[in-house]
């Protein structure tokens, strides 16, 4: 699997009220001290109120940039001054950020990212140049499709272990046992991006840094297709929540979060960098869907647009993977300008709150026509042709 967003939060079940718009007024933007007591332990919290539920829950965002859910039961007092929220500067945050990790960790800062690691600065390196021509093209592309693009409000942050064993360690607090299966994952909570030294995973434990030589000599490895794939996907996901593509914890289907992101992954192993451009046919996905179209049963592409059960089903993972992007490859390449409305209006959703399936299905035949057999015929006759 290639991991993923970190799983959303449920529903809260009550009507949630939306009390910050991005853009309105001031005043709205006063800091709020939060005090919370979870599972036994307090907690003292400073932020910016988001979303409140008509129970009194919050979804609170501190300015490193975290998103807390916080029901009503946890919530021991609350108050606000007349401060404005302020992001963390990238000093201030790169500085918070190594007092969380274990000892030893080193930063290396690019011009958009800072990478937190403890294995070779070589590798550090190369990370930090695949995300910025990642960045370059996110930026470029979207708004080529008609979407409206803002800079990172926060830092932009990975961190990168020198082991798969000492990954899974720190990962485990927020993954639990996935934490055995998933190579690198975006947290919606934390906005950070976590991984570990991928050379590992050829077992070519070099000694010193990783030369620009011997990250060749890996990208020349069988799984560096898929590695190359996972440290993109990751990203994508990342630079798609905090350029407002997408907003964190608002009822966003998993095929448009995670098609989207296989739609940027596409791997060039012939680059020195392992990746190049954006929207690349996806083999890897490409030869799974075809071999699920072998066995597809009609009303698959329904099943895809009401509900996220078969992302999280390891029995048929690898197909929605693999239909999530074909739908995402179709409609990009052949109704982009609806696609990007159609992901503004998904962005502007209020956090916290799930639809239905009918719903959601509503809401994609709105901007991509009404018939859905009708599309499903164009989907699966268009991807037929895709070589």
């Amino acid at each position: 699997m290639l991991c993923s967003i970190k799983t959303r939060t449920a529903c809260w079940g009550a009507p949630l009220l939306l009390l910050l718009v991005f853009g309105i007024s001031l005043p709205l933007f006063a800091v709020e001290q939060v005090s919370l007591n979870q599972a036994g332990k307090k907690r003292f919290l400073t932020g910016k109120v988001m979303v409140e539920a008509e129970d009194g829950g919050l979804l609170l965002l501190t300015p490193d940039g975290k998103l807390w859910p916080i029901p009503k039961e946890e919530i021991l007092e609350r108050r606000s001054d007349d401060k404005l929220f302020r992001p963390l500067t990238k000093n201030e945050f790169t500085k918070q950020l190594l007092e969380t990790l274990p000892a030893g960790f080193k930063v290396f800062q690019t011009r958009h990212y800072t990478i937190c690691y403890n294995t070779s600065p070589g590798y550090a390196q190369w990370v930090g140049a695949l995300y910025e021509r990642l960045y370059s093209a996110f930026y470029s592309y979207w708004p080529r499709k008609g979407a409206e693009l803002r800079e990172p409000e926060f830092p932009l942050a990975a961190i990168v272990f020198d082991t798969r064993e000492n990954y899974e360690l720190y990962a485990r607090n927020e993954l639990g046992d996935s934490s055995k299966s998933i190579m690198g994952y975006y947290s919606l909570h934390t906005n950070l991006v976590t991984m570990y030294d991928l050379t590992g995973l050829a077992e070519m434990r070099f000694a010193g840094d990783r030369t620009a030589a011997r990250i060749s000599q890996v990208l020349s490895q069988p799984n560096a297709e898929r590695n190359v794939a996972t440290i993109v996907h990751e990203a994508t996901h990342q630079l798609a929540f905090n350029s407002g593509l997408q907003q964190r914890f608002t009822d966003t289907p998993f095929w448009v979060s995670e098609g989207l992101a296989v739609f940027f992954e596409t791997p060039d192993l012939d680059n020195s960098k392992g990746w190049r451009n954006v929207g690349a046919v996806n083999r890897y996905n490409l030869i799974n869907f075809r071999k699920y179209l072998k066995t597809r049963q009609p009303g698959s592409l329904a099943l895809l647009l009401g509900d996220d059960k078969r992302f999280r089903d390891p029995a048929s993972m690898a197909n929605a993977y693999a239909e999530g992007w074909a739908l995402n490859y179709f409609l990009i390449r052949t109704q982009g300008e609806q696609y990007t409305k159609y992901l503004k209006v998904l962005a502007e959703q209020t956090p916290l709150v799930m639809q239905d399936p009918a719903t959601r299905q509503e809401q994609f035949l709105k901007f991509f026509g009404g018939n859905l057999e009708e599309l499903e015929s164009d989907f699966l006759k268009y991807m037929r042709s895709v070589q």
